[in-house]
């Protein structure tokens, strides 16, 4: 007898139409796996996910076998982790071993190793599968090339602090140097610098190279000239000869033969062991000004078309950078002979000066020794306007040797005890009659005494540029002169009623040939309130101005009568 339980009839099978929907199922689940997969590997040059059969979490993929050349094997044991850049590989242990103590999101950035050697940043992404129980049965993860997007950013910035580093280096020499050892190690192995001087000579200006330890090669390579023949075909000569930049991917040594100038630098080349190279000329305002060759001779790295794009970016930043501070140089030199001429043209110009005021005051005893003449008020009157004009020479053959001091460095000051109110009314009464002729009200106000340590001389020079000043653009207007002993310090107002300063003028008035107004109408050098602005804050004071256009101007200087 059979048991109910082995009986054919008594067991329960599902349904034909039940039993093609399940495998259909199955099927549909099975497709979208492998378009799942196939979507991974799309969008991503290496899946992966981790065997939950094996310890550790062991990454497995055929992908990542065949990015890195890894075999499954060489992957066990955190194995995976000798693909990746041996910088990035403790980072991102860290990462992935807090990720997989959440459980969370695994996300990080790493150089990985291709198969040929060379290092590609990847944006890692991973994240946890959870199986029936709700623990992590296994993690599938992305790497997803992004090495065009980190150049980018490491360009971007390498720029930026290129920029920096032209921007605080006035001299030419400085840029140059500075970029040299900015691209070693970020973009080459050996940086050289080849400039062309505006007198035409050629120099090997800089050599730097990432290794200490070859320092003496790269005092060889620096006495290599590169003097460009009549059909130049040394890289750094084509650029300074024609412009043009050379890439060489692969430096064979048959490269090296076909370029080198002579037997002695083939074999220098031959030490520095080059394997690929990149030369750009330095070019800004169409002139050629050097040249940039960037050598990599250790990493498997090759040049390629994008590392030319950017050392050309990068030259023309350097050219221009290198450009401003020849300009700068040139303004310079300019106005240091300038200076030089007219410290020589002072000196010179005051020479006659003195026998001239000599015979002027030897007419004037003449003149006043016969008072009965008809021509004595008429000849008295001349040598006063000769006096009158030998006195404005030497004021101003005196400001102008005064600038040359300040740009030599030579200007110092005389101090001794001044009694600043004694000054203020000795100038002021030079001025009086200057004022009478102008028509001017000229007021002084001083207390008895207002004693402190200045250079006397300069200290009266300070207010007779800004009676002068008020005289020229206030004149026939009230002007005054104040004094007062605000504690500590001193306080010395000259006030006018005249034309007055526009507010966009005023910050360059205090500036060495400054001015507000024409030349054409007003004359002088312009000197006048810059030496008085110079003099005020070599005592340790200031001077400013307050003003309306049409309403006249205060010039108040501000001393201070202690010193600590």
């Amino acid at each position: 007898m059979t048991s109910p339980l082995l009986d054919p009839s008594r067991v329960s099978t599902p349904p034909a139409g039940a039993e093609a929907a399940l495998r259909e199922e199955v099927a549909f689940l099975r497709q979208e796996t492998e378009r799942l997969r196939r979507l991974l590997e799309t969008a991503a040059q290496v899946a992966w996910s981790t065997d939950p059969a094996r310890e550790a979490l062991t990454p497995v993929s055929a992908s990542w076998t065949a990015f890195t050349g890894q075999t499954p094997e060489q992957m066990r044991d955190q194995g995976w982790l000798l693909a990746l850049h041996p910088d990035d590989r403790a980072g991102t242990l860290a990462a992935w071993e807090r990720a997989q103590a959440g459980p969370s999101l695994f996300s990080t950035r790493y150089r990985l190793r291709r198969a040929d050697g060379a290092y590609v940043w990847m944006l890692v992404r991973a994240t946890p599968i959870p199986g029936p129980d709700g623990a992590v049965s296994e993690w599938v993860g992305t790497c997803v090339d992004i090495q065009a997007q980190v150049l980018g950013e490491q360009r971007s910035a390498f720029l930026a602090r290129a920029s920096e580093l032209f921007a605080s280096s006035p001299e030419a020499s400085a840029t140059l140097a500075s970029l040299a050892n900015l691209s070693v190690s970020a973009l080459a192995d050996w940086c050289i610098v080849d400039v062309l001087h505006p007198d035409g000579h050629f120099e090997r200006a800089q050599v730097v190279v990432a290794d200490p330890s070859q320092a003496q090669l790269a005092a060889a390579v620096q006495r290599l000239a590169p003097v460009p023949q009549e059909r130049p075909v040394y890289p750094p000569a084509v650029a300074l000869a024609t412009g043009q930049s050379t890439l060489v991917p692969e430096v064979t040594d048959a490269v090296m033969r076909s370029v080198a100038q002579d037997a002695d630098h083939l074999e220098t080349m031959r030490r520095v062991g080059i394997r690929s190279l990149l030369t750009v000329p330095l070019l800004a305002r169409g002139h050629i000004l050097g040249a940039l060759s960037f050598l990599v001779t250790t990493s498997s790295r090759r040049y390629g078309d994008e590392d030319l794009r950017f050392a050309q970016e990068l030259a023309n930043v350097a050219a221009l950078a290198v450009d401003n501070a020849r300009l700068l140089q040139g303004a310079r030199e300019a106005i240091r002979l300038r200076d030089e001429f007219l410290s020589i043209a002072s000196h010179e110009l005051k020479t006659p000066l003195t026998p001239l005021s000599l015979k002027l005051q030897a007419l004037s005893r003449a003149v006043k020794s016969h008072p009965d003449s008809p021509l004595a008020p008429v000849i008295q009157a001349h040598v006063e306007t000769g006096h009158r004009q030998v006195r404005r020479l030497t004021e101003l053959m005196n400001d102008l040797l005064d600038v040359s001091r300040i740009s030599a460095g030579t200007f110092r000051l005389q101090r001794e005890d001044v009694d600043v109110a004694e000054v203020v009314r000795e100038v002021a009464a030079s001025f009086a009659p200057r004022f009478a002729l102008e028509h001017c009200d000229f007021q002084v106000e001083a207390p008895e005494s207002v004693r402190g340590s200045f250079d006397r001389a300069r200290l009266a020079q300070v207010l007779d540029h800004l009676l002068d000043n008020a005289l020229k653009y206030g004149a026939g207007t009230p002007v005054s002169v104040r004094l007062v002993a605000d504690g500590p310090v001193a306080r010395l107002t000259v006030r006018d009623g005249g034309i007055g300063v526009p507010p966009e003028q005023r910050p360059r008035l205090f500036e060495r040939y400054g001015r507000a107004v024409s030349e054409r109408h007003y004359g002088g050098l312009g000197l006048g309130l810059y030496l008085t602005r110079t003099i005020v804050e070599a005592e340790g004071g200031c001077v400013s101005l307050e003003s309306r256009l049409g309403e006249g101007a205060a010039f108040t200087v501000e001393l201070p009568l202690t010193r600590s």
